[in-house]
C-alpha cells in the first residue's frame, strides 16, 4: 500500500509524537513517506481531527485508532495506557489482541491454499484431518459458520487443566474424545463458531505442512509489511510490550489473567496495530495475495439449504446502515475489543483497538457518520468544479 512504509523517517516521527498520543490527520498529511493526499483531504485535516478527537474523548477511549480514506491515513492516534495500574503509555506501535478480527486472517490463509490448488471449499474436512469427528462438514461450512460444531470453550472449561497450555491439536483431541453432537445438520443454520475457525487453522497446518504461525508470518504478515503483527505465544508475550486486557476502564480494575486457550489460534490470538491492519487492506482489495474471484466469494453472504442468506461470508460480517454496505468484523476477548470496519461506498476504513472492554463498534459507527458527509461534500464540490 502506498502510504504506510515504515522507514527510519516514520520511526522518528513516531518518537516525536508518541508521548502526546500519536498522529492526527494534520500530522499524517505532512509525513515525508506518504503520498500527497488529495487537496480536499489536506484542507479538511483539522476538521476531521477535531471531529474524531471529540468522539473518542466523549467515549473515554483507551486504545489505538486509525481512519483511512482509500490508501491515505486520515487520522491515527494512540491514547491512554498499556496497563492502567502502572501508567505505561500506549504508542502507535503497541500491539493489541485482535480477538475475532483474527478470523479474516484464517479465512485468507484457507483461500490462499485454495488458490494453490491444495484445497477446495467443498472438501470434507475429514479428507484432510482424518480424526475429525464430523464426516459431513466441509471447509465452506467452517468458513461461514454453518457447520453446527459446538463451542470448544465449554469442553476446555470442563475437561482441561486451568494452567496447562492448550493448542489446536489439543482442542481437536477434546472434540474427538467427547464426541459432542452437531447442533444441526451442516448447511441448514448459522451459528457463530470459534471451534470452526480453530479447526481451520489446524487444517492450514495439515495441508501446508507448516505451523499456522509460520504460514501467516511468511505468506501474509511479511509480504504485506505487517512488522508489528504476530500470533500469540506465551514466551513471545514476555518479550514484547503488548497492551494488556482490563475488565473495565476504571483505574482500579483488574487485568485478565492467562487463559490456556489463549494459545488456540485461528479464532483469535493475533496481535497487531492499526497501521499494520491498514496495510492488511491490500489483501482484500488487490490481487497481491488472492485473485478477485476468491475475494468476491469471501464477501458473499452464506446461503443455507433453504436458500435464505446470512450476513456472514468468509471471516467477514455484513450489514447495511442508512443504505450503505458495511463490511466488518468485531472482536472481544479478555478485556480486548476490536473493530475492523470498511465502508466501500465512502472508501473508508476504520480500525479501532481497545484494552478496556469498550464498545468500539459504536465509536466506529459514530466516526463514520460524522466523517462521511465531510468527504462526500468535498468530493461533490470537487467533481462539480472539474465538470
Amino acid at each position: 500500500m502506498k502510504n504506510l512504509k515504515y522507514g527510519l523517517a516514520f520511526f522518528f516521527i513516531l518518537f516525536i509524537y508518541g508521548k502526546s498520543g500519536g498522529n492526527r490527520a494534520s500530522d499524517v498529511s505532512s509525513r515525508g513517506d506518504l503520498p500527497s493526499e488529495p487537496p480536499f483531504i489536506v484542507s479538511k485535516a483539522d476538521t476531521i481531527s477535531k471531529t474524531i478527537d471529540g468522539i473518542i474523548h466523549k467515549a473515554h477511549f483507551n486504545g489505538s485508532i486509525l481512519v483511512g480514506y482509500k490508501d491515505y491515513v486520515l487520522y491515527e492516534n494512540a491514547i491512554g495506557l498499556i496497563n492502567l495500574r502502572t501508567n505505561d503509555s500506549l504508542s502507535a506501535e503497541t500491539p493489541f489482541q485482535l480477538a475475532s478480527v483474527s478470523k479474516s486472517f484464517t479465512a485468507l490463509a484457507v483461500l490462499m491454499l485454495v488458490q494453490d490448488s491444495l484445497l477446495d471449499l467443498e472438501d470434507k474436512v475429514k479428507n484432510h484431518i482424518p480424526e475429525f469427528p464430523y464426516p459431513t462438514v466441509t471447509v465452506k461450512h467452517l468458513l461461514n459458520h454453518t457447520s453446527g460444531i459446538p463451542n470448544y470453550f465449554n469442553l476446555a472449561t470442563r475437561y482441561w487443566p486451568k494452567n496447562k497450555p492448550m493448542n489446536n491439536e489439543d482442542m481437536l483431541k477434546l472434540l474427538v474424545k467427547h464426541k459432542l453432537r452437531l447442533q444441526f445438520t451442516p448447511g441448514t443454520k448459522f451459528s457463530y463458531s470459534n471451534t470452526g475457525y480453530a479447526v481451520l487453522a489446524l487444517l492450514v497446518e495439515r495441508v501446508s505442512k507448516t505451523s499456522f504461525n509460520e504460514f501467516l508470518k511468511n505468506r501474509i504478515f511479511i509480504p504485506l509489511g505487517m512488522y508489528h503483527t504476530f500470533t500469540y505465544d506465551r514466551q513471545t508475550m514476555d518479550t514484547i510490550a503488548t497492551a494488556l486486557g482490563h475488565r473495565s476502564s476504571h483505574p482500579n480494575t483488574s487485568l485478565f489473567e492467562y487463559d490456556p486457550i489463549d494459545e488456540v489460534l485461528g479464532d483469535k490470538s493475533i496481535f497487531s496495530t492499526p497501521a499494520d491492519l491498514f496495510q492488511y487492506n491490500q489483501a482484500w482489495t488487490t490481487d497481491i495475495l488472492i485473485k478477485e474471484n476468491l475475494r468476491k466469494e469471501a464477501f458473499t453472504r452464506a446461503t443455507l439449504k433453504n436458500h435464505s442468506t446470512v450476513d456472514y461470508g468468509f471471516g467477514w460480517r455484513f450489514k447495511k446502515i442508512e443504505g450503505k454496505d458495511i463490511i466488518y468484523h468485531n472482536g472481544l476477548w479478555h478485556g480486548f475489543t476490536a473493530t475492523y470496519t470498511r465502508i466501500p461506498d465512502n472508501e473508508l476504513t476504520i480500525i479501532i483497538l481497545n484494552n478496556t472492554n469498550s464498545h468500539v463498534s459504536t465509536i466506529a459507527q459514530q466516526i463514520w457518520k460524522e466523517i462521511a458527509p465531510i468527504l462526500e461534500l468535498e468530493q461533490s464540490q470537487q467533481s462539480t468544479a472539474i465538470n
